[in-house]
């Protein structure tokens, strides 16, 4: 093979490499990004959840049931809405991925407090006047066992 060619591979191969570590380590962060900046104008949806939540979630801890509260902000760009915790009484700080169907919310969470190390998946049913929003998430705990319970946001 001649150096142009090996120099054209080895090019596309550094590329593919670099897009797949930004989208691996910034993918997330990226998405939210747009979401605070073009959900702004684009909502796109039936729903529109942007903005302030109260949110309200039972988890089992130790073997000790516990309910938690935080505030979360919304963003939502089309169908797509990304929600991160910005503040409350929860030890928990939540990072929200979903999309929106109807009057549904389905999608991942992820806690992101220092050390922490739970992920899941959740799933809300949007109230008609769109005040509330009422559902079940679903993970795994600090020792990989499957907890499940119910989560309730309001709008703020």
């Amino acid at each position: 093979m001649s150096n142009t060619v090996l120099l054209w591979i080895g090019s596309l191969l550094t590329g593919t490499v670099i897009s797949a570590i930004i989208g691996i380590f910034l993918g997330t962060a990226l998405e939210y990004l747009a979401a605070r900046t073009i959900g702004i104008v684009w909502r796109g949806s039936e729903y529109d959840v942007r903005g302030r939540w109260r949110s309200v979630y039972s988890y089992r801890s130790r073997g000790t049931a516990r309910t938690a509260e935080q505030i979360m902000h919304f963003h939502q760009v089309g169908r797509s809405v990304y929600a991160k915790n910005i503040g409350g009484t929860s030890p928990h700080r939540h990072f929200l991925k979903l999309k929106i169907n109807g009057s549904y919310l389905t999608g991942s969470w992820r806690n992101v407090a220092r050390n922490a190390n739970h992920y899941g998946v959740m799933q809300f049913r949007i109230t008609a006047d769109g005040t509330e929003m009422i559902g079940k998430w679903v993970g795994f705990d600090s020792n990989s066992a499957i907890q499940a319970n119910s989560w309730k946001l309001t709008r703020q």
